[in-house]
């Protein structure tokens, strides 16, 4: 799994404690995040990895971690396809 940090042509702004949204500079297009999205984004701005940020879903949703992992990992791939994120160094490090 690569480690992904967002790129830096997305501006995000949180609206509520709920929803936040993305503004791609490079597109022009806007993404809504509900309230997982913008927690997994809000991590994701702060450095943590696929791993840290399952870890505090499982913690704060009734989540198992296998649950809270495959739901961050496939996320991020859709991100990354939108190309609101992008890789961290490479997997062969």
């Amino acid at each position: 799994m690569a480690t992904y940090r967002p790129s830096s042509d997305v501006v995000s702004t949180q609206l509520d404690e709920e929803e936040a949204v993305l503004l791609s500079l490079e597109t022009q297009q806007y993404y809504s995040l509900n309230e997982t999205g913008s927690r997994v984004w809000e991590l994701l701005s702060d450095g943590q990895d696929a791993e840290a940020i399952a870890t505090a879903i499982t913690e704060e949703w009734e989540v198992t971690h296998d649950e809270a992992l495959d739901y961050v990992e496939s996320f991020l791939e859709e991100l990354s396809e939108e190309g609101l994120v992008e890789p961290v160094g490479s997997e062969d490090e």
